[in-house]
């Protein structure tokens, strides 16, 4: 019912994870046999999260829906180094590091997402690693380096906020990571 529901609705892409969840998740927990994945505790939400979806799910749901795949990597615990190993892990080729990992998991040819959040809602105290514009920034061209070194073709998308609530946070983002956007 629920793909039969979003293939009526024809969403172009799905992002994937997203809300609060993303700035604790860390991508490596959910490749594999499921059956081998660990289980951690959400900080966000206080709720154990058993890692049953994963990177290679979402992408065949998005294939199964025929829409694009959008990932968001962790900001709030994670680093650039894990995020770029992710990019790999779904863009690399197959004789590299995590495009092996990838062809272990049975998927042969790389996913190709294009598109990627860096981030979720940092400007807020409920999200975990909550920082300041100019630390966001400093933060996210650091990303943007990483994952651009594995596939300097990404689109990727910055933290805005609703300028009536969070004040200059895009002005300052903006300011600092513009090219890299």
């Amino acid at each position: 019912d629920v793909i039969n529901a979003i293939l009526d609705w024809g969403p172009t892409f799905l992002r994937w994870p997203g809300g609060n969840f993303v700035s604790a998740y860390h991508w490596q927990d959910g490749i594999g046999r499921r059956d081998k994945r660990p289980t951690r505790l959400d900080p966000a939400f206080g709720l154990l999260e058993p890692n049953d979806v994963g990177t290679d799910e979402f992408i065949d749901l998005c294939r199964l829906l025929n829409t694009e795949p959008i990932l968001t990597v962790n900001m709030g615990n994670g680093t650039s180094e894990e995020a770029a190993a992710w990019v790999e892990y779904c863009n690399g080729g197959r004789k590299t590091k995590y495009g092996r990992l990838r062809v272990a998991n049975g998927y042969k040819e790389p996913h190709n997402v294009k598109t990627w959040f860096i981030g979720n809602e940092l400007f807020g105290n409920w999200q975990v690693g909550h920082v300041d514009a100019e630390t966001y920034a400093m933060l996210y061209l650091e990303f943007a380096r990483a994952m651009r070194e594995v596939d300097a073709d990404l689109q990727l998308i910055a933290v805005g906020v609703p300028v009536d609530l969070y004040g200059r946070w895009n002005e300052l983002v903006l300011k600092q990571c513009r090219e890299e956007m």
